[in-house]
């Protein structure tokens, strides 16, 4: 038996080939059927969608076989998605979360030269979203997954981490590599056991040394892939280094960590903090800051933190 997932129509482009069929979800005396709409391989014409807009149906379906598709179709429409005035900011930006969360998946799946050129170029469609269009930039924070997945935080470091840059002043040609390496900063954990990663409970020594790795394993792969990265790589490298030495992989100081790695950790703690964990539950803003500030001050540049801080107090957090 077919099961079906509800997709909205505001996801959809009209004059697009979405690649997978599109059904509604009808009463037909007294039952519930789910009726071809659209073929995946025709054109979704601008009339159908006019016509569920006059009938005010938002609610689509696709077969579940056929998400797949339906993520790499967001995934090409993303800069028409989030222009389309007549969406909601906070609908728009749920679509690229969700789509930004299945790419990375892929990603950590299969991390091979196609998967990270996808993985590139949505980061940087992401920073022209959030140079040029403020409001949903604004509505990336208010979704993030508060639930903590491998996933979810990386998308969530770089939709936050990107905006915090743009805030610092860091330029165009900044942002595009810095959103990319926010978005694969915990590549290397698909080098560790679930097991570990998962655990319920304090790690053990042993278990924390292998942790420890990811990082390093994290660039490791991202150069088997042959793609010239220059400052995701520091990003990833540096994501777990603290300014008392404290961090690793490599213990560096302040003046040892580069300012895009300073950044990185601030934004790491705080959706580690906000998020869910198996073994913790998730602070609130405040604080999860407080924390920061009361246990971790010695670990973060100080200075970018109060910039943080600052930061977030402009959403009205």
């Amino acid at each position: 038996m077919q099961k079906y997932l509800p997709i909205t129509l505001n996801s959809l482009r009209p004059d697009t080939i979405i690649n997978c069929d599109v059904y509604l979800l009808v009463n037909v005396n007294g039952a519930s059927r789910y009726i071809l709409y659209c073929k995946g391989n025709s054109v979704f014409e601008n009339n159908k969608i006019e016509l569920l807009v006059r009938k005010n149906i938002n609610r689509l379906f696709i077969v579940r076989d056929d998400q797949q598709k339906y993520f790499e179709y967001l995934e090409s429409n993303f800069q028409n998605i989030m222009s389309d005035e007549r969406i909601h900011p906070d609908e728009r930006a749920q679509i690229v979360h969700s789509a930004a969360t299945n790419l990375v998946k892929d990603v950590f799946k299969d991390p091979r030269t196609g998967n990270i050129e996808r993985a590139k170029k949505f980061a940087y469609n992401m920073v022209d979203c959030v140079l040029r269009n403020g409001e949903a930039s604004f509505s990336l924070l208010r979704i993030a997954k508060h639930e903590y997945y491998t996933y979810t935080h990386s998308v969530n470091v770089a939709a936050m981490g990107t905006l915090f840059a743009k805030n610092l002043g860091f330029s165009e040609n900044d942002l595009g590599p810095f959103c990319t390496g926010t978005l694969l900063h915990d590549l290397g954990k698909i080098k560790i056991s679930p097991n570990i990663l998962n655990k319920n409970g304090r790690l053990t020594e042993e278990e924390f040394e292998t942790v420890k790795k990811h990082p390093e394993l994290g660039v490791n792969i991202l150069k088997e892939t042959g793609n010239g990265f220059k400052d995701e790589y520091t990003i990833i490298l540096q994501h777990h280094e603290n300014c008392d030495g404290t961090g690793y992989p490599y213990g560096l100081k302040k003046s040892e960590i580069h300012s895009i790695g300073r950044v990185a950790r601030i934004i790491d703690i705080y959706d580690a903090l906000t998020t869910k964990r198996a073994y913790s539950y998730a602070q609130t803003p405040y604080d999860a800051l407080s924390i920061i500030k009361d246990e971790m001050s010695d670990a973060v540049d100080r200075v970018l933190f109060k910039q943080f801080i600052k930061f977030l107090g402009g959403y009205g957090w």
